[in-house]
């Protein structure tokens, strides 16, 4: 009887440290991201910065991060309509136009848009109103993201046009079907290097004409918001924040 005592006692021990040591189940958190903005947002493998730095954020507190792609606009909606927990890609303007409500977080990454035309154009841009009167591709609420100034020049542009997938923006410009591109360099860089049938060694020029644009994410949760600026600023101090910004750099 002793014996068949230890045994069971034993046995429930076990049972007892097992469950104590399990891991507990972490909650998920649907996050909303335009699913065509490499190097930001790379879909088809479930990657990008804007991805990398929310998931290095949060899952050392025990999220996990399940991440849903939509067309750039639509976007907004599936938040609004109470689908998404966090929206990526939100600076103040993107939140105001788009009817948004909920906690912004500290800036996470920046896009550096650019106006980009073929060098042999011989384009000398110095302002946004300068675009007004040439064919300009850009991409979806753009006039919302960049200001008032941008929103009017692309009102007043009667050849201005915004298309869901930026490598359109790419193939139009080198094939001399758009005088100017209005991208972030980065994407324009990816998109270019990864062009087929189309000559994209011809020389470009860029025009800085709308600053960088400093961007994060909207969160339904104030806590939540807060809890990721605390992360966000521990993997700038660590410096895993600069080798997240260091492997998109270049990425294809």
């Amino acid at each position: 009887m002793k014996l068949n005592f230890l045994i069971i006692t034993t046995i429930t021990t076990l049972l007892v440290s097992s469950f104590a040591c399990a891991s507990p189940t972490k909650q998920k958190l649907v996050v909303g991201f335009g699913e065509t903005l490499p190097p930001f947002v790379m879909s088809h493998t479930n990657s990008g910065l804007t991805l990398d730095i929310i998931k290095a954020a949060l899952t050392p507190l025990g999220y996990e991060i399940e991440p849903r792609y939509y067309p750039y606009t639509r976007r907004a909606k599936e938040y609004i309509d109470g689908k998404l927990d966090i929206l990526a890609d939100i600076n103040l303007s993107t939140e105001n136009g788009n009817l948004l409500s909920g906690y912004i977080s500290n800036e996470a990454y920046e896009y550096e848009n650019v106006a980009i035309a073929l060098r042999s154009k011989h384009f000398n841009f110095t302002k946004i109103s300068d675009l007004t009167h040439y064919s300009l591709i850009s991409w979806p609420s753009a006039g919302i993201h960049l200001g008032e100034e941008y929103a009017k020049m692309a009102k007043a542009n009667t050849q201005y046009y915004e298309v869901h997938d930026q490598s359109l923006q790419v193939k139009m410009l080198f094939s001399n079907k758009a005088n100017v591109i209005q991208m972030d360099k980065q994407s324009f860089n990816y998109y270019r290097s990864t062009l087929k049938g189309i000559d994209s060694t011809q020389p470009v020029d860029h025009f800085a004409l709308f600053g960088k644009s400093p961007s994060g994410y909207l969160f339904k949760s104030k806590k939540l918001r807060d809890d990721f600026n605390i992360q966000l600023q521990k993997l700038k101090n660590s410096g895993e924040y600069s080798k997240i910004l260091k492997k998109y750099k270049h990425a294809k």
